[in-house]
């Protein structure tokens, strides 16, 4: 048991149930994503835009800069503070135990697998599935079905085979 002090340490963890469910299995599948996206890219030429290096913002430039529309300067301060974090090991771990799942779900159900792929792509990385279904020319409530009916599948397959939740 914490003690007070401990507490907001343990606030934001999230407990984990005895066996998976369909939320739990989202959530990983999404995570898998986020992973993916924080892995080092391979070698290769620049993508398109300055390869100047970056320089100190001086006063007279935070000046110039003050007169930027709105959109133009959450740009440049998004550029400014970009820091990637890594993934560790557990999390490479995990991301590729959820995409085993997703290449087994394949073999079951290739639709079933592509719904809950770009679902969790698109929710990894924040962008609407409004959009993916008008795109796709999906209805949403079979978009919606399908997801959850493949989320439940995998979590009966994952606790037959007795896979421990992470």
């Amino acid at each position: 048991m914490a003690s007070r002090c401990e507490a907001p340490l343990f606030a934001g963890r999230e407990t984990l149930p005895p066996l998976w469910d369909a939320d739990l299995v989202g959530k990983r599948l999404v995570q898998a994503f986020v992973t993916l996206d924080r892995l080092p890219r391979l070698r290769g030429p620049r993508a398109p835009g300055g390869h100047w290096p970056r320089t100190i913002t001086e006063g007279a430039d935070q000046l110039a800069q003050a007169e930027l529309e709105e959109s133009e300067r959450r740009t440049r301060q998004q550029a400014a503070n970009r820091t990637v974090i890594r993934p560790s090991a557990a999390e490479i771990t995990h991301m590729e135990a959820a995409f085993e799942w997703l290449s087994e779900l394949r073999v079951e159900d290739s639709g079933m697998a592509l719904v809950t792929t770009l679902w969790a792509l698109r929710a990894a990385r924040g962008r609407s599935i409004k959009k993916l279904c008008a795109e796709k020319q999906w209805a949403p409530h079979t978009f919606f079905r399908k997801r959850a009916k493949a989320l439940a599948s995998l979590a009966a397959v994952l606790n037959a085979r007795g896979v421990p939740a992470f």
